[in-house]
């Protein structure tokens, strides 16, 4: 289902926003800024460089409108994953930006079929 009109617009800038988000902190993952949190999420290290080459790569295919739905889907599930693991560490306060990323990866890869 191709996106046209206001859908389509809407698509375009959450594309955008999402593209910066994940290339920023794929970035920052594969930089190796996150190794002492992902520990105390009780992830190993190398965990972390994995999430951050999906992110990455995604925050790229977000950009292009002939990689956008498997760029979106490709971070549904680590969306998903960053909400129970926040849930599960007692720090959902802090689920919003994933969850709200979690929803509009949805919404993009909806209209963006």
């Amino acid at each position: 289902m191709a996106s046209n009109g206001n859908a389509g617009k809407a698509v375009k800038v959450a594309s955008i926003i999402l593209a910066l988000l994940f290339l920023l902190n794929g970035v920052m993952k594969l930089a190796g800024m996150m190794v002492d949190q992902f520990a105390i999420w009780g992830y190993p290290a190398w965990f972390q460089y994995v999430i951050g080459v999906v992110e990455t790569l995604a925050g790229v295919g977000l950009l292009r409108s002939s990689t956008r739905f498997l760029a979106a889907a490709a971070v549904v599930p680590i969306m998903a994953g960053a909400v129970f693991t926040l849930v599960r560490a007692g720090t959902a306060g802090q689920i919003v930006v994933p969850a709200v990323a979690l929803i509009l990866a949805l919404f993009v890869a909806k209209h963006s079929r």
